[in-house]
């Protein structure tokens, strides 16, 4: 039988594993940096692609997209529909507040020809390549 070594504090690991999970709980939507939303890169020999879903965007002024160089954030805020104040909320998983997430591009790319587009919570976007630095911010085709 292997010698185990000995661990006064081993019977608090319940309680510490428990607080951990209530901490996560209570702090969920102020942790959107870590991000439910998930991303795609592709490129080509001449484009770059990004395609994420954000669910709950209901207005195109609510989704703002900058590019630095090939830094490529996108920052927004997916608003509560209603609150009924009549009910007694169990379990809310779903997201709303403000979000950002910044993302490293495979290529320095172009301002100009960029294209986004936002269509049943989906944000594409498009950019062709360049080997120049830019910086700008993107207009959003909201479907």
């Amino acid at each position: 039988m292997p010698l185990v070594p000995y661990d006064p504090f081993r019977m608090f690991d319940p309680f510490r594993e428990e607080m951990e999970r209530f901490f996560r709980r209570s702090r969920g939507r102020e942790e959107l940096s870590d991000w439910l939303y998930r991303v795609d890169v592709e490129e080509t020999k001449d484009q770059v692609y990004v395609t994420i879903e954000i669910p709950g965007i209901e207005r195109k002024e609510d989704l703002h997209i900058q590019l630095d160089e090939n830094l490529l954030t996108i920052e927004g805020e997916i608003k509560r529909l209603t609150e009924d104040e009549k009910r007694t909320s169990h379990y809310s998983e779903r997201y709303y507040g403000r979000f950002s997430r910044t993302i490293t591009l495979p290529a320095l790319v172009k301002t100009d020809g960029a294209h986004a587009s936002y269509k049943n919570g989906i944000l594409e976007l498009s950019f062709l390549k360049d080997n120049r630095p830019a910086a700008r911010q993107i207009e959003v085709d909201f479907h």
